[in-house]
């Protein structure tokens, strides 16, 4: 029986939080953003995940055949619904 590795990507929805300090609405915006771009790019573990995995994708399938070498079979393999961004039936985006 040959062996085959198979790597799956999909997203975790993950929530984290900050406080700013501004003089109106429209500053509290803008440093909001500057606050969240620097929070995505953090590799602190953030605040909360969701439970549920969401968009799923197979990344890739390789064969390792009998010397140990990597074959790659296929990419980019959907098999699961897009429940993230999922139109619902009847309506158009």
């Amino acid at each position: 029986m040959t062996e085959y590795i198979i790597k799956i990507g999909f997203w975790v929805r993950s929530y984290d939080s900050f406080t700013v300090e501004a003089d109106s609405d429209e500053q509290a915006i803008e440093k909001a953003k500057t606050a969240a771009k620097a929070a995505m790019e953090s590799l602190a573990r953030p605040e909360h995940f969701d439970e549920e995995r969401r968009e799923g994708v197979i990344a890739f399938i390789d064969r390792i055949a009998t010397d140990g070498q990597r074959h790659e079979v296929i990419e980019n393999v959907e098999f699961d619904d897009d429940r993230i961004h999922h139109v619902a039936a009847g309506c158009s985006s």
